[in-house]
C-alpha cells in the first residue's frame, strides 16, 4: 500500500468516525458528560458472579483454545477464593464454542466442562453462527439437533441468580438472525421486569445489537437492537466479531448497556473502519468475570488469557452513573497518544528470516489502538507503508512490533504516528535504524 492510498484511507476513517459518533452516541455529537466513571468501592461485596466469554472455536488443532478456555475456570474460581462471596453461579458462552458445530468439537467442550466445572456452577449458551458451518450446504436444522444432543436441549435460557435474571437466545432457524426471537425474548425481559423492576437483566446472544460496540457494524443485529432499546435496565454481552474487549469502544450506554465479549481464540480489530479486521500481534483471548451487589451494582473486570492478568482498567455500573460508559462521553476523554521521550527502534530477526521492528508504545487516556508506520530507504523511495494494530489485545504489552518482511540491509528512515481508539492522532515520530 502506498503512502499516498494508507492516507487516503486514514482519512476516510477519521470521517467514519465523525459520522459513527453521531449514529453510536444516539444522533448527538455532544453526547455523554465528558466525566470518568466511578470505580468499585472497598465496601462493594459481590452477591454473584458469572464468567462471560465467547468465540472459543473449539475443534481439531485448536489445542491453545482449549489451554485457555481451561484457564477460565481456575481464574474465575480463584477469584472467588479471595471475596466475601466465593461461588461461581454460572459460566456463560455466548456462541461459537465450536469451530464448525461437529460433535467431536463439542466433545472437546463438554470434557473441559465436565473437568473444569464445579457443582456449585451452572453452564449457560446460546448458539453462534460456526455451530451451523458443517450443515449449511445440507441441512441446517441438522446444526439445532447435534447442539441438543451434546450440550442441552435449551436453546434459549432464563435463569435467575441471586436475584438477577439472566436469558440467553439463539440463532433463528436460518442461523443469521434474531428475527423470530423477538416476541420469546420480548416475554421473557418482561417477566423479570415484573419481578425485579428496573434491577439489572442479564441478556446474551451471539450477534451484536447494531450500532452499540465496538464490531456492530459488520457483526450484528438490527432487530435484537431494537427490542432491547426499551428496557434500560438491560445489560447486554454478545461476541461473533472477536474485535479487543480492552477497546472502551467494547462497552456502550445509550438505551440500554452492551458490552463486547472479544474473543477467546484471540482479539481483533478494524482500523478507522477502512482496513478490514486483522487480528493484534502474537497470542491472545480474554473473558468478562462479571459480579453484581444486592444494590444492583455489577462491575465487570476484563481477564488476559494469555498474559495472565485483569486489564488495568474495570467498568463499574451503577443507576447514579449511567450513560457514563456511553460513546459520546468516552470520546470526549479521549486524548491522543504521544511517544515516550528517547523512543527508539530495534531491529530483530524472526525465525522465518523476516526482519522485525520494535518501539516502546504511545499512550494517551486509552491504549493506543492503531499505528501508521512509513519507512523510506536512502533514496526516499518507500519501501513499508501500512497501518497496524497496537498490542493493546494484550493486558501486559510494554512495546511495539511490526513485521517488515524481508527487506535489504541498508539505513532507513521511518515516521510512525499512533492513533487512538477514537481516531486521535498523536505527534509524528521521526526515527532512523539499519538493518544489516
Amino acid at each position: 500500500m502506498n503512502s499516498f492510498v494508507l492516507s487516503l484511507k486514514i482519512g476516510f476513517g477519521r470521517f467514519l468516525m465523525f459520522v459513527f459518533t453521531f449514529l453510536f452516541a444516539g444522533y448527538s455529537l455532544s453526547s455523554g458528560a465528558s466525566k470518568e466513571a466511578e470505580e468499585a468501592s472497598e465496601n462493594f461485596i459481590p452477591t454473584v458472579r458469572f464468567a462471560v466469554c465467547s468465540d472459543i472455536h473449539l475443534g481439531e488443532g485448536q489445542e491453545k483454545n482449549e489451554e485457555k478456555f481451561k484457564k477460565l475456570f481456575d481464574v474465575a474460581y480463584g477469584e472467588g477464593k479471595s471475596s466475601e462471596y466465593k461461588k461461581l453461579d454460572a459460566v456463560i458462552v455466548v456462541g461459537d464454542m465450536t469451530d464448525e458445530g461437529k460433535k467431536s468439537e463439542y466433545e472437546i467442550f463438554m470434557n473441559i466442562v465436565k473437568e473444569k466445572m464445579k457443582n456449585e456452577t451452572v453452564l449457560l449458551s446460546c448458539m453462534g453462527n460456526h455451530e451451523f458451518i458443517e450443515y449449511r450446504d445440507t441441512d441446517i436444522s441438522k446444526g439445532y439437533e447435534v447442539y441438543k444432543e451434546c450440550v442441552t436441549e435449551k436453546l434459549d435460557t432464563h435463569e435467575v441468580f441471586g436475584g438477577y435474571h439472566v436469558i440467553g437466545v439463539s440463532y433463528d432457524c436460518d442461523s443469521e438472525s434474531l428475527k423470530i426471537k423477538k416476541e420469546w425474548l420480548k416475554e421473557q425481559l418482561d417477566l423479570a421486569v415484573a419481578d425485579t423492576g428496573d434491577k439489572p437483566i442479564f441478556v446474551f446472544q451471539h450477534p451484536h445489537p447494531a450500532l452499540t460496540v465496538y464490531g456492530s457494524i459488520n457483526w450484528a443485529d438490527l432487530e435484537v437492537r431494537r427490542l432491547l432499546g426499551k428496557y434500560s435496565q438491560v445489560i447486554d454481552f454478545s461476541g461473533h466479531s472477536h474485535y479487543n474487549a480492552a477497546d472502551p469502544r467494547t462497552i456502550w450506554q445509550g438505551s440500554f448497556t452492551a458490552v463486547g465479549t472479544g474473543a477467546v481464540t484471540g482479539l481483533m480489530g478494524n482500523l478507522n473502519y477502512t482496513s478490514g479486521d486483522q487480528y493484534g500481534y502474537g497470542e491472545s483471548g480474554s473473558f468478562w468475570l462479571v459480579e453484581a451487589d444486592k444494590e444492583g451494582n455489577v462491575r465487570l473486570r476484563l481477564y488476559d488469557l494469555v498474559s495472565d492478568r485483569f486489564f488495568e482498567n474495570d467498568y463499574y455500573l451503577t443507576k447514579e452513573n449511567f450513560k457514563a460508559y456511553s460513546w459520546g462521553n468516552q470520546k470526549k476523554l479521549d486524548t491522543a497518544p504521544e511517544f515516550k521521550e528517547g523512543t527508539k527502534i530495534k531491529v530483530e530477526t524472526l525465525e522465518s528470516g523476516e526482519k522485525a521492528i520494535t518501539f516502546e508504545k504511545a499512550e494517551g487516556y486509552y491504549p493506543a489502538e492503531s499505528y501508521k508506520i512509513i519507512i523510506k530507504d536512502e533514496k526516499g523511495k518507500t519501501v513499508f507503508s501500512n497501518v497496524f494494530l497496537s498490542g493493546y489485545t494484550r493486558a501486559n504489552y510494554e512495546k511495539e512490533t511490526v513485521v517488515l518482511g524481508e527487506i535489504e540491509k541498508g539505513s532507513y528512515k521511518a515516521k510512525i504516528k499512533a492513533y487512538s481508539p477514537y481516531s486521535k492522532g498523536g505527534k509524528t515520530l521521526s526515527l532512523s535504524f539499519s538493518v544489516e
